[in-house]
Parts: structure tokens; sequence; C-alpha cells
């Protein structure tokens, strides 16, 4: 099997997975609608790894739709110090995303808390068997991954959040209006794919990757950041966009490539950073609905021309950091399949 082969026709089957979440709605909306007959005073999204990284995008979104208080954190910060988020008679609902059950750090953390009477739990999960340590599960049913590598995985589940995100908010009509979204996700996967490849072959002395994005991009940005780590052991780094002026831009020269993940409400801000980076010799890529206009001064842009805003576009908008962690890797002559060190789940004994 050629390096990453397994990797590359997974991240292939991400459509397959919207489809199949869009397929399932009905049943999504019976879990929700059980789910929040109680109130709850916060939510707290929590996972390990990529799954953290969806956690910060997930509550963001909670947040921006329902205006209820929502975090995202690590499982081990919840497990270390459950006092500080779901004690003293708080209703909290604690959402745990996780591709495999069996994540030790997920388990202990979920544990945990659920012993505290104000507490009940709702995976976000590609496994059934989240549900014998959950009150509550929504399930991507169409997400099997054989690589180590989270892609169609952390994507589906993204998906599933911000439906949840919709939903919960009383804003089921944006749910209603994604429903082409496997074929328009198969069309702007095709262009990143082709992006990526493109500016692998053109920019060699590339060996800084940074990934920046807003609001719900944040956690997109991370996570672009960990895969270009996994996939092709990279020098590679995610922060809020405005964040890198402040000591991070430091690092900025001619090997340094930029992805900024576009966010409608940030436009302004993002363009005047995005001049400045190029001034410092960045190679600059930027993603967003009308990009091509926004940042004229960017290397290469991508436009996302679908209609949606960036709730929407989230689960498609983080598809090249999976790509550029590919082409990278295949340059390197490294197997993405087989990351260094790492595994499907950290099981600890």
């Amino acid at each position: 099997m050629k390096n990453s082969e397994l990797t590359y026709k997974e991240i292939y089957g991400q459509p397959a997975s919207f489809q199949a979440v869009n397929d399932t709605l009905e049943d999504i909306y019976k879990v929700l609608d059980e789910v929040f007959k109680e109130e709850y005073d916060e939510l707290i999204f929590t996972g390990c790894g990529t799954s953290l990284y969806l956690a910060q995008s997930a509550a963001h979104a909670f947040a921006t739709c329902t205006k209820i208080p929502a975090k995202g954190m690590c499982c081990s910060e919840l497990y270390y110090f459950p006092e500080t988020y779901v004690g003293k008679g708080k209703k909290v609902l604690v959402l745990p995303i996780t591709r495999k059950s069996y994540t030790t750090e997920v388990r202990m953390a979920i544990d945990k808390v659920r012993s505290y009477p104000g507490v009940k739990s709702l995976a976000i999960t590609c496994d059934p068997d989240s549900a014998k340590y959950n009150d509550y599960m929504i399930l991507s049913p169409e997400t099997p991954e054989d690589s180590v590598i989270m892609t169609r995985s952390f994507t589906s589940m993204i998906y599933l959040s911000v439906i949840l995100a919709f939903y919960a908010g009383g804003q089921k009509e944006k749910i209603e209006a994604m429903k082409d979204y496997a074929a328009q996700s198969e069309e702007f996967l095709k262009a990143t794919d082709a992006m990526a490849k493109k500016i692998v072959e053109e920019h060699p002395e590339l060996n800084l990757y940074i990934t920046l994005g807003q609001g719900i991009n944040y956690g997109i940005a991370n996570e672009c950041m960990n895969k270009m780590k996994e996939m092709s052991l990279s020098n590679s780094e995610g922060y809020y966009s405005l964040e890198y002026r402040h000591g991070p831009m430091s690092l900025v020269d001619d090997k340094t490539m930029i992805i900024l993940l576009g966010n409608e409400a940030t436009v302004d801000g993002d363009a005047k950073l995005m001049t400045q980076m190029k001034s410092y010799g960045a190679t600059i890529l930027a993603i967003g609905n009308t990009a091509s206009k926004d940042f004229a001064d960017a290397d290469y842009t991508m436009d996302m021309p679908y209609g949606y805003d960036s709730l929407q576009n989230a689960a498609i908008i983080g598809f090249i950091g999976q790509l550029m962690g590919y082409y990278i890797a295949e340059k390197k002559n490294l197997n993405a399949d087989t990351p260094r060190h790492l595994s499907q789940a950290i099981v600890i004994k």
C-alpha cells in the first residue's frame, strides 16, 4: 500500500459521513428534545486532542445560537478540577466528544462529573458504546476509520455539534438549508485537494505552518495545526487570528505559510493582518465566502460559494489542514497512516 493511502481514502469519505448525519436527523432531534426538557446553567464540551479542538468550536457554536454559557476544555482539566466547573449546585450538561468510547481520560472525566447531582452528559460520538457511560448520545453513524489520524470522524462531529447548536437555538431552518451538504462538501474537498497539492509543489522552502481563525474557526485552526503535526511532523501552530500579532509573528519569514480560515464577522481585521504578514515575507492562503475579493494581498484564495455562515462552513473549512498534512507527508516520504508515537485512542494502563 502506498504511504498515507488509507488516510487519503478516509479524507474522501467525509461527504458520506455528512449525508449519514442528514439521513438520521429525526433520531437526533428526538434525543435533543429529551435532553433540553431541562434547563442548564452551563454546557461543557470536552475531549482530548482533536476532540478538544472540536469542543472549542462546539462551545462557540452553542453559545452563539442559544446564549446559554458554554465552554470547551480538555478531559484532564475536568477530571482533576471538577469542583471548579460542576460543583456548588450547578445544573451542567457535559458533552464528551469522542471517536472511540474507550479513551481513558474521557471515561475518567465523565465518570467523575456524573457523580455530582446536577450533572448530566450527552455524548457526541462515532461510537455507539458511548451510551454505556452517558445519559444521552447523538451519533455520527458512518465514520469508519482504520487510520490513526482523525479526519471524517472530526468533521462529522463538528457537523453534529453545529446541528445541536442550531436545533437548541431554534434555528432549524439553518439545518434544513444544509440538505445538499454532501455534494457541496465533495466539491469543496476536491478544490481543497488541488490547492494543497499546488502550494506544497510551489513552495518547497516552507518550514512553519500557521493556521488562524476567530469564533468557531479557532478550534478548526487548532485542528489544522494538529493535522500537519501528526501527519507530516511539521512545525505548525494555531491561533486566534488577531492574537498572532501579539508575539508569535516574530517568527514570520519567507519560509512561513499562513492559512486564514475566514469568518464573515472578522474580514476587516483579518485583511489588515494578512497584508501585514505578507509584508514580512509569509506565503498566504485565505479561505472564506468571498476570500478572493476580501484578501487581495493573499498569494492564494479559496471561495466558499454556498451561501453559508461561519457555523455552517465549519465542517469543511478545515479540509485544508488534512490535505496540507497529507501532501507535506508525501513530500517527506512519511506515512500518515501510522504517525509516530500515536494510536487511535489513548488508553492508560
